[in-house]
């Protein structure tokens, strides 16, 4: 009696732990992959190198402001990927132009983040498209799916554009999450697509949210990885695994621009190395000293906005297309 006593309280332990466990699986997939703020993960980062970067254009947020205003976005709703709405801001040329960017924004984040570097590609003669991601802002969905299926919606635009303007020219440019969407996208090998600049995209999903686990939580990330992209697949229908950027990077034929912040701890700068390494397709580095993640744009404006534009004249305007 008493052994069976003993041994049904371990069962009954285990089923409490087990059951806590699980618990803590699915708040962290909520946090981490669900739609809503993000401010603890990255509060949860040191962020001073960020956080000065953009003390360095504070100056400049009355004047996109002013730009903003003058040059009256379109906003619009476009059916996506999911046959559910997804939010877009057009910002078109007063004279009819050829060059055109998607401008993807990071995790956590909306096309407003864009601005900055919308108002730099606009000033350099491009229209500009700001969508607002799946998940993100006014877009539909509920999770996250770091790049595996946003850049389908990605497609859809380019697609858009080349139907309603035949010698339009495409670039896809993206800041972390959304420049592992636009790699992602380019790995497809469309054939409306002429250049890729990928602002501090990590290798792969996996990889990042590991690193992030055991800089928040504290705790060894192994099997955790393994049961959060369970829990996440049982919501989802999608696996992290397929959020391998850098198998998306080698597949690709579109020329490609690597650009990452030296002083990264969010996505650490070895994954731009990663992926540079694996593509074959033209392509070219960028490493801005002393920057964090995603400001890059806004540590080094003079030497980041010339290799951008040097590259993109250099590539968008060439008469070899993907094959």
């Amino acid at each position: 009696m008493k052994k069976y006593t003993v041994l049904t309280a371990a069962a009954a332990a285990a089923f409490m732990v087990h059951r806590e466990y699980m618990h803590g699986l699915d708040y962290i997939c909520n946090l981490s992959l669900c739609r809503g703020s993000k401010a603890f993960l990255f509060n949860c980062n040191n962020i001073t190198t960020e956080l000065k970067a953009y003390e360095n254009i504070r100056g400049e947020f009355p004047k996109i402001k002013k730009w903003y205003k003058k040059v009256r976005p379109e906003r619009m709703y476009i059916l996506g990927s999911s046959k559910r709405p997804l939010y877009l801001r057009m910002i078109k040329q007063p004279i009819k132009s050829q060059k055109w960017v998607i401008a993807a924004h990071g995790y956590g984040c909306t096309g407003r983040s864009m601005l900055f570097c919308a108002k730099k590609f606009y000033e350099n003669g491009f229209n500009v498209i700001i969508p607002d991601l799946p998940c993100h802002g006014r877009s539909y969905g509920r999770y996250i799916g770091m790049g595996q299926y946003e850049y389908k919606d990605i497609l859809i635009i380019a697609d858009k554009i080349k139907a309603l303007y035949a010698d339009a020219k495409i670039l896809l440019y993206g800041i972390s999450m959304g420049a592992a969407t636009v790699l992602t996208a380019a790995g497809t090998r469309p054939k409306n697509i002429d250049c890729v600049v990928s602002d501090c995209s990590f290798s792969d999903a996996r990889s990042v949210l590991k690193f992030q686990l055991g800089n928040i939580f504290h705790v060894p990330t192994f099997p955790l990885i393994n049961d959060l992209d369970r829990v996440y697949h049982k919501k989802t229908g999608f696996s992290l695994k397929n959020a391998d950027i850098k198998k998306s990077a080698a597949g690709s034929v579109t020329p490609t621009l690597f650009i990452h912040g030296g002083a990264d701890n969010i996505v650490p700068t070895s994954n731009v190395y990663k992926l540079y390494n694996a593509a074959s397709c033209p392509k070219d580095l960028l490493i801005v000293k002393g920057a964090g993640h995603g400001v890059s744009a806004y540590t080094d404006i003079d030497a980041y906005w010339k290799k951008v534009f040097d590259f993109t004249q250099k590539y968008m305007f060439n008469s070899q297309k993907p094959v």
